[in-house]
């Protein structure tokens, strides 16, 4: 019936209007505006969600349309925006108000009783991923690895060339292990450093967090500053890491190593003393270590196999809401994308994890997909009751291609590159301490 459509209507639109006004934060209004900027940083933001991270289909353009006329019946304004606008005013306020909204999100967390903690610990999934961009010369120059040294490197494939000059974001993304939810992410150039992001993010967490991860995450410097600042880690090993045994009183019987590469021996570093966890996973062996010597096994295994759930981020941010190739033409608009996608996508999970919790059914439960799929159909009713249609001989006349100017140049390549192929893990080495590092170890060990 008409009138029952026109009521859900209306709660439809009162409920959106009090997702935001619960989740973007108060203190948006008090930031600083560059310039002769005159749009308001809280709507900026949630039409930058509605955009990003909640309309489906269509150009960005068509999107950025969708979202300020659906933020004009949240909050009864008039005010409308063009995507370069748009973009242009989201990078004026810049990362302040990306960090705000996000710390904003990560102190709710902490309301769902019994899912902030894992095992005694606040514990975060690490791990990373790539998102494509267009190949524009701009993001070339920023996130390409191979365009610096293009001249002079020698390829032996096309493809290889080819690989070398796709523009991708590398994501680093701390998960959440009790929610489900993410909580921080680093984003690099295709030729960033895994490691080096989250160590960059240690600076961010509360205190006593544990990190989980896979064997990308090794070597001393990332192993160090996460002891250092008080957190610990549960990391797998392969091949590329060597452990030592019967370097001091502790036995590798017993479950424990020692990391001591040549690096940190010539620094006058003192050993890192770890637990050694060995899992199947029902086709191989997979190799643990961590520095909270008191874990079990059965503790391990079951944080590792919780890991998991971050793949399953990715995969619902990337296929399942259609985000794993990114639109804007410049680096920092790019950033500006990818940065406003990732928190449309956790508002929106987030509220249905809390719809979760309130029923009392286990926040597991929730598909993501599902949420996605609810709150598109909803903007797009909104949308819809909302815009002024033309008539259809009016649309039909309108619908001829745009004019446009091709550039002279040709683009750099348009050969798809093939996959990268990954090693397999493998063990870490073990061998025995020898005479002189037995020496130097009593020194710190004692």
């Amino acid at each position: 019936m008409p009138h029952q459509d026109t009521e859900h209507l209306r709660i439809n639109i009162q409920s959106m209007k009090a997702i935001f006004d619960r989740l973007i934060p108060c203190e948006t209004s008090s930031l600083v505006r560059h310039g002769n900027a005159s749009l308001d940083p809280g709507w900026l933001a949630a039409v930058a969600i509605l955009c990003m991270g909640w309309t489906a289909k269509g150009t960005l353009g068509e999107r950025v349309k969708t979202a300020y006329t659906v933020a004009g019946e949240l909050f009864q304004v008039s005010t409308t925006v063009t995507r370069q606008g748009l973009m242009k005013a989201l990078a004026n306020y810049g990362q302040p108000l990306v960090d705000l909204v996000i710390q904003h999100l990560s102190s709710k967390l902490g309301q769902w009783k019994g899912y902030r903690t894992t095992a005694g610990k606040v514990t975060l999934a690490v791990d990373a991923t790539k998102f494509s961009a267009p190949r524009s010369a701009a993001n070339q120059r920023e996130f390409a690895p191979g365009i610096h040294h293009r001249r002079s490197a020698k390829y032996r494939k096309k493809a290889d060339e080819s690989k070398a000059l796709t523009v991708q974001l590398l994501t680093t993304v701390l998960w959440h292990l009790g929610s489900g939810l993410p909580f921080r992410w680093c984003i690099q150039g295709a030729a960033g450093s895994e490691r080096i992001a989250a160590r960059e993010m240690l600076e961010s967490l509360p205190e006593n967090v544990r990190l989980v991860g896979d064997a990308q995450y090794t070597g001393a410097p990332l192993w160090s500053a996460i002891m250092e600042s008080g957190h610990s880690f549960l990391f797998r090993v392969g091949s590329n890491v060597t452990l030592l045994k019967s370097l001091g009183q502790l036995k590798i019987r017993d479950g424990f190593v020692y990391y001591w590469p040549d690096s940190m021996q010539r620094r006058d570093q003192s050993p890192l003393v770890l637990r050694l966890f060995q899992i199947h996973n029902g086709r191989n062996k997979i190799y643990l270590v961590s520095n909270e010597l008191e874990m079990t096994d059965a503790c391990a295994c079951k944080l590792y196999r919780q890991r998991w759930g971050i793949e399953v981020f990715f995969r619902s941010v990337k296929q399942s809401c259609e985000r794993s190739k990114l639109c804007c033409q410049t680096p920092v608009n790019v950033i500006t994308e990818l940065n406003w996608t990732l928190i449309g996508i956790w508002v929106a999970l987030f509220v249905g994890k809390d719809m979760l919790h309130k029923q009392g059914t286990n926040l597991k439960k929730l598909s993501p997909i599902k949420v996605i799929r609810v709150f598109s159909q909803a903007v797009t009713i909104i949308a819809c009751h909302a815009q002024q249609w033309a008539p259809l001989t009016d649309l039909l006349s309108q619908s001829v291609l745009a004019e446009e100017k091709r550039p002279n140049n040709r683009k750099a390549s348009r050969g798809h590159p093939c996959k990268k192929r990954k090693r397999q893990c493998g063990k870490p080495t073990i061998i025995q301490a020898t005479t002189d590092q037995k020496k130097l170890a009593k020194i710190y060990l004692e």
